[in-house]
């Protein structure tokens, strides 16, 4: 499992699995003669995508960055995902020890894990974390004249809001020494990013604002799945910029697993193992 040091954080890549992206949805906003060199598919003609979430250590502090899939929406939709509180064993972590869980944006393979089956409906994942979103996501997704809300949705978000383990976030603010939230909009209404800085080091879990490496050189194609497509590209492009002037490491929620990153200042992506 890979680990790294951004300053006094200890940071460790959580697997979930993998994805099998349709291309047509990934890049069904962009002329296949553009995407198609850039691109490998498998033999069904699939983009494999990891599902990588991130625990931060600091001091006693446990802070997961979402939550993947959960295991019984994995099955289901039949994906190699899951597999969050596995990594998480292997970490020497339990689920009571994560005292703050972060949700990028409240899509399946982010937010499927927040809670469990119990034996009457659903329980918290964790039951001592408080779940952290920023506001206009979780008023988004729980609005009940939303037409198109995914129907997990009703069965994970309301058990964290019952037990009152939600906080939502209408600014930037940090939920640990280090840990800060930031706006990311444009894939959902109120996607967020996470910056992670410790001394003179930076790191970025990038949620969902960008999904293959292809859009590094191309901020401007965003998926068909982008709820707000001209404002994902602003977002990429402001946080692109920003770790290559910064030398900032991306930790990415969608690069093969691990999902570690870095954009150098001459262009392009260099990943890390």
């Amino acid at each position: 499992m890979t680990r790294l040091q951004i300053g006094a954080l200890d940071v460790a890549v959580v697997p979930d699995g993998m994805l099998l992206l349709d291309p047509a949805r990934t890049f069904g906003r962009v002329d296949e003669a553009d995407w198609r060199p850039l691109v490998e598919l498998d033999e069904q003609g699939y983009v494999h995508a990891g599902v990588n979430c991130v625990l931060v250590r600091t001091g006693d502090r446990k802070i997961l960055l979402d939550t993947g899939t959960g295991r019984e929406l994995a099955v289901g939709r039949g994906q190699a995902c899951g597999r969050v509180l596995d990594s998480l064993a292997s970490l020497g972590v339990t689920p009571e020890e994560i005292d703050t869980v972060v949700v990028s944006h409240a899509h399946w393979d982010h937010a499927g894990g927040v809670s469990v089956p119990a034996a009457e409906g659903y329980t918290p994942t964790f039951p001592k974390a408080t779940y952290w979103f920023w506001r206009g996501e979780w008023e988004y997704w729980t609005d009940p004249d939303l037409a198109d809300r995914p129907e997990f949705l009703s069965n994970v978000l309301p058990p964290l809001a019952e037990r009152q383990q939600v906080e939502l976030a209408d600014t930037e603010l940090e939920v640990a020494p280090g840990v800060r939230l930031i706006a990311a909009p444009g894939h959902t209404p109120g996607h967020l990013c996470v910056a992670l800085t410790s001394g003179n080091e930076m790191a970025v879990y990038t949620g969902d604002m960008f999904h293959h490496a292809a859009q590094i050189e191309h901020p401007e194609w965003s998926p068909l799945f982008d709820v707000l497509p001209e404002l994902s590209v602003e977002t990429r492009r402001r946080v692109f910029d920003g770790a290559r002037r910064q030398g900032s490491i991306l930790l990415t929620a969608h690069l093969p697993t691990p999902g570690v990153a870095r954009l150098p200042a001459a262009g392009g992506i260099e990943l890390l193992s």
